[in-house]
């Protein structure tokens, strides 16, 4: 999974770069052609539900995206990664020779690539649907010494699904905010753990800001 994740940030780090760099073009140029990529930074907060609701209570998250929009088709892809700071309600069990021990979780990380749709615009406000898919990793740490012996992995991997809606607010300055919704499913599987199953529906509401 480290390596997954080694990947994942160099290409993101690569968008970024591309982006930065197309930024920079004169704005006779902007006018012409406004199919540019753009960054975008976000914050929200992380609300789990179902079986992963037990261990995990709401948290904050930061998420940081690539947009390469396609106004030709109304539309927009975008690849990001969204970091939440979990808050451990209670510990994971793990189970080793009829003895449990207590696992937490350090931090969630999720990269997705999504398509945004979208469904109506004007000159400066715009509401888009999207869908996006990826993979969802919960990092995790024995809470005594005795589990380190135990937990032979660093985290739990899921695939992702999520489906969102999306209101844009477009700024003169070039800038824009965007408020979204979004639900995020992750069915977690945990080895050996007294609760296998951590499958999860979350919902994300954010709040980005494209510089």
């Amino acid at each position: 999974m480290k390596s997954i994740a080694i990947c994942i940030i160099a290409l993101f780090v690569s968008l970024c770069c591309l982006a930065q760099n197309n930024n920079a073009t004169s704005s006779d140029e902007l006018n012409i052609n406004q199919n540019i990529p753009y960054v975008k930074i976000g914050a929200g907060y992380w609300v789990p539900t179902k079986n992963l609701s037990r261990f995990l209570n709401n948290a904050p998250f930061f998420e940081l995206g690539v947009v390469v929009p396609d106004d030709f088709y109304n539309r927009s892809f975008e690849l990001g990664i969204q970091l939440v700071i979990p808050d451990q309600e209670n510990y994971f069990l793990l189970r080793d020779n009829n003895l449990d021990f207590e696992i937490e979780a350090t931090t969630i990380l999720n990269a997705y690539l999504k398509l945004n749709k979208y469904i109506w615009e004007s000159d400066q406000n715009r509401v888009e649907l999207s869908f996006g898919l990826g993979i969802s990793s919960i990092f995790l740490d024995p809470v005594t010494r005795d589990g380190d012996a135990v937990l032979d992995y660093d985290n739990i991997n899921s695939f992702l699904v999520a489906p969102g809606l999306s209101y844009t607010l477009n700024l003169k300055d070039k800038s824009l905010i965007q408020i979204s919704l979004e639900m995020h499913y992750t069915p977690f599987k945990m080895e050996r753990g007294t609760t296998k199953d951590l499958d999860s529906f979350s919902l994300l509401p954010k709040i980005s800001y494209r510089f």
